[in-house]
């Protein structure tokens, strides 16, 4: 009974109704939420005991960190979010930012931004259009980040960056908050009164206005986080120049242009003023390996590019020289662009930059090899045009009207759609201009007397290894990236009045053939087609783009409707080319290193595309001489043509004659290379084994660079228009598919990896340590076998000596004398006389030394480099077409 009592009381009576969870429920969370604030609040008013205040800020961290958690999990939640209603209407922000601001306990300022950055995110109250949550806050971020008083670690401080970097996202995206966060209270006129008084800054220092813009300023440079939030927060507030003028007009009245130029020369300054580009023993190249190369440097002071305190410095600059870059290609405002651009120039080119190109010199042995490497590094990173033009037009004493006077200067469009620049920005740089001139008229520096040329010549002429090479990479730098502004400066060339080209396709074909024959006479036997279809490769690339942006200005939809011819001639008096020469006839006895820059540096002359061959690497074609018989045999379909059809094939035939190549009218660079060859043939007078002793080289240089590329991409037009060079039997260019071959690439691509890894200070990839050291090992202490001894008086027969003794030889007999060691062959020493046909510098009866050991490296390097040029003459022939070289006579 009591059984059924139960059964049926129990469906009489009432269901609960389940509990609403708290997390969906709004006025729970509320709750919730007001007990923690509560709880933070009874936390603050506690009087403080400073012996034993630990467990207080604890506790009050843990509250206030989890407002930040309970504001994050409201975002999330359906709404109404009454929790982030509560945070707006009752100010807690500006409570929990005085509590961490009086605190400064790193943990409590740690949840204070939490909180801040939770109340951001939300998007709810217009909290960024709030001017006490932008006081509250940056009351918080200054005393913390400005004061000097408060340590914060590294996680701290990139959370503050963080919410700044969002809060300048945001008026990016929302012009009309940018009062909230800024108000311009500079006056101009205060800049006479600064002017006046000669202070030691430009510009009016006033951070109350923007705090935020300098909070930021103030880090650009740092390395991380830090730094990007830093440079990508500023980036948006410059670009939030072009709409409002009240911030274009304080930015231009402003310290900040001078503080970001100023940060710029002080990165700058940073950097070594004496520097070592001598590979450490550790990561030295194969290609260096196998020679005399020194790794010892005659200063101590001077600092090693590979050093990793370097490679930081350097990185730091070229990190806040691309901030620049984006500054002014974010920049919407035309006059702030042109006042950065002014500092630019005033305060780190001619102020900073200039002056250590001025003092740097060869006596010292060392500021000349780093200002010059350091204007390598600054050429290969800059892409900004105004940034690049207004540092080569100075540094290299372009006058801004010389285009009317010497074609070969740059020229620089004007733009009409900019609009005239403000009075405030004028008179900001009249500011400029008189707080840089200097008091004693004499103290004045002036790019026309000494620049940039005039140190690239003096250090290419430099008995120190490391300016040469330095400065030869510098010269390859400014050809290949901008090499408009070297016609004229750094090269002397005449502008070239007639159109079509002057050579023709039977010259090409001498000239190739020419070539051709000084390459195979280095190293007889040895197979060059795979290294030279590589070589061709690599020119096609670099003159096909070249081509394209020709094509592009010049309107043409393609590569097939370009037809521009050469610009200009390289006058044969050109102190550069001399000097390259100069330094080319003491090849064998040249660094590595050096030469490996030297053969770059000709090969940047000679790719460019605006630049005739005539004189300097082809034929001139005034110097033509043919035979008498000039004309081919007669064809039976000749007698079919008609009289136009014969004319054609006329003007063909007379175009495809190979002209007599004049010995005495050569070309500069063939001159120099049959010397070069000349010199080579006395010593392989002295050791007859050199051919094998060069195969041996070349393998080793393989086994320690493999090259494991990939094939590149097909060519877009190679189709050759002349056979291939006989001596070199390679198959048609315009062939699909091949891919790069590892003997080329030791020393082509070598070159770039080696000095380039010397330029930046070791970012570019070189041999590992142990490959180099096996490569040095195998060519110094390899066991003397029958192919690498170099007797003189054996004869190939005589040195193919069996490993057993003969059966007709007793064991008792006396052995025989015994071979020289390949190490004793190797560094055999050779000599050589100064006095070479070509050569601009030394005199005759001087004798230069080198050991055999690294004349094998030299002579490998410059028959990849005689194969190179040959390669740009096919090269530019198929791409360039009839304005590189003529297949028919021109019809008078």
């Amino acid at each position: 009974m009591d059984f059924w009592n139960r059964l049926i009381g129990s469906t009489l009576q009432p269901k609960k109704q389940p509990a609403r969870p708290a997390a969906h429920d709004p006025q729970a969370r509320l709750a919730r939420f007001k007990r923690v604030y509560h709880s933070i609040h009874e936390l603050s008013n506690k009087p403080r005991n400073v012996d034993n205040e630990e467990p207080l800020l604890n506790s009050l961290d843990a509250h206030i960190n989890r407002i930040a958690t309970l504001l994050r999990e409201e975002t999330r939640a359906p709404a109404p979010h009454l929790c982030i209603q509560f945070a707006g209407s009752n100010h807690i922000y500006a409570f929990i930012g005085r509590a961490a601001t009086i605190s400064s306990y790193e943990p409590i300022i740690r949840s204070s931004i939490a909180v801040f950055a939770a109340l951001v995110d939300s998007e709810e109250e217009n909290f960024l259009e709030n001017g006490n949550f932008a006081k509250s806050l940056m009351r918080l971020v200054r005393k913390v980040l400005e004061s000097g008083g408060v340590l914060i670690d590294t996680e701290t401080e990139t959370s503050i960056l963080e919410l700044l970097f969002t809060i300048s996202a945001k008026i990016r995206l929302q012009p009309e908050i940018l009062p909230v966060w800024f108000q311009s209270t500079a006056k101009p006129e205060l800049e006479d009164v600064f002017v006046k008084e000669k202070k030691s800054f430009v510009g009016i220092t006033q951070k109350d206005d923007f705090p935020l813009c300098y909070l930021m300023i103030d880090r650009v440079h740092h390395e991380g986080r830090i730094g990007d939030f830093a440079r990508t927060g500023l980036l948006y507030i410059y670009e939030s120049t072009g709409r409002s003028l009240a911030l274009e007009e304080w930015v231009v009245s402003s310290d900040l242009p001078t503080l970001m130029a100023s940060g710029l020369g002080a990165l700058y300054s940073q950097l070594s003023r004496e520097l070592s580009i001598l590979h450490p023993d550790a990561t030295l190249p194969a290609v260096l390996a196998m020679s005399d190369y020194s790794t010892t440097h005659p200063r101590a002071t001077a600092e090693s590019a590979f050093s990793e305190r370097h490679k930081s410095h350097i990185a730091t600059f070229l990190h806040y020289l691309h901030f620049w870059q984006d500054v002014l290609d974010h920049c919407k405002s035309a006059d702030v662009k042109q006042t950065l651009l002014d500092h630019f120039q005033i305060l780190f080119l001619q102020q900073l930059l200039y002056p250590s190109l001025l003092q740097s010199s060869d006596t010292d042995a060392g500021s000349s090899i780093a200002v010059l490497t350091y204007m390598t590094v600054m050429l290969e990173s800059l892409e900004y045009p105004d940034l690049i033009h207004m540092m080569l037009t100075y540094l290299l004493a372009i006058q801004e009207d010389q285009h009317l006077t010497v074609p070969s200067a740059p020229e620089t469009p004007v733009r009409t759609d900019v609009p005239p620049r403000s009075p405030t920005s004028v008179k900001r740089r009249q500011s400029l201009m008189l707080l840089s001139t200097p008091k004693n008229p004499d103290d004045a520096v002036d790019p026309r007397l000494f620049n940039l040329v005039d140190l690239i010549l003096n250090n290419v002429s430099s008995r120190n290894s490391q300016a040469v090479f330095a400065a030869l990479k510098l010269i390859s730098a400014v050809l290949t990236r901008q090499k408009t502004y070297a016609f004229g400066t750094l090269l002397k060339v005449q502008r070239n009045k007639g159109g079509l080209a002057s050579r023709t396709i039977g010259a090409l074909e001498e000239e190739l053939e020419a070539y051709s024959e000084l390459a195979v006479s280095l190293h007889r036997g040895y197979a060059l087609e795979s290294a030279y279809q590589g070589l061709c490769e690599d020119t096609r690339f670099c003159i096909e783009a070249q081509v394209q942006l020709k094509a592009a200005s010049t309107g043409a939809n393609s590569l097939e409707e370009y037809a521009g011819a050469p610009e200009y001639l390289l006058l044969d008096t050109d102190p550069l080319v001399r000097t390259l020469l100069g330094l080319l006839s003491t090849f064998f006895t040249n660094s590595v290193d050096v030469n490996l820059a030297l053969s770059q540096a000709i090969i940047s002359i000679a790719q460019c595309i605006e630049l005739r061959l005539e004189g300097f690497l082809a034929l001139a074609s005034a110097a033509y001489q043919f035979a008498e018989d000039a004309s081919g045999p007669t064809r039976p379909w000749q007698a079919y043509l008609d009289e136009e059809e014969k004319a054609g094939w006329s003007s063909i035939q007379q175009a495809a004659r190979r002209p007599i190549w004049p010995e005495d009218n050569a070309p500069l660079l063939h001159v120099a290379l049959r010397a070069l060859t000349q010199e080579l043939e006395h010593v392989r007078m002295k050791v007859p084994s050199l051919d094998q002793l060069l195969a041996d080289r070349k393998n080793m240089l393989q086994a320690a660079t493999l090259d494991t590329s990939e094939s590149e991409a097909p060519s877009l037009m190679m189709s050759s228009p002349t056979p291939q060079p006989a001596h070199l039997d390679v198959p048609p260019t315009s062939s699909r598919g091949h891919s790069r071959n590892s003997s080329r690439s030791s020393i082509a691509r070598g070159r770039a990896s080696t000095n380039d890894k010397a330029t930046t200070g070791g970012a570019a990839s070189a041999p590992s340590s142990a490959a180099a050291s096996r490569g040095a090992s195998r060519a110094a202490s390899r066991p003397p076998t029958s192919q690498n001894i170099t007797n003189v008086e054996q004869t190939p027969q005589q040195q193919s000596t069996p490993s057993s003794p003969p059966a007709n030889q007793s064991i008792f007999k006396p052995p025989p004398p015994e071979t020289p060691s390949t190490t004793d062959v190797l560094m055999q020493t050779l000599h050589f006389d100064d006095h070479v046909p070509g050569s601009q510098k030394g005199n005759e009866g001087n004798k230069r030394t080198a050991s055999l050991n690294h004349v094998l490296t030299n002579v490998v390097v410059l028959q990849e480099f005689i194969l190179e040029l040959v390669a740009v003459l096919q090269v530019r022939a198929a791409i360039l077409g009839e304005g590189e070289v003529r297949t028919t006579s021109h019809v008078v």
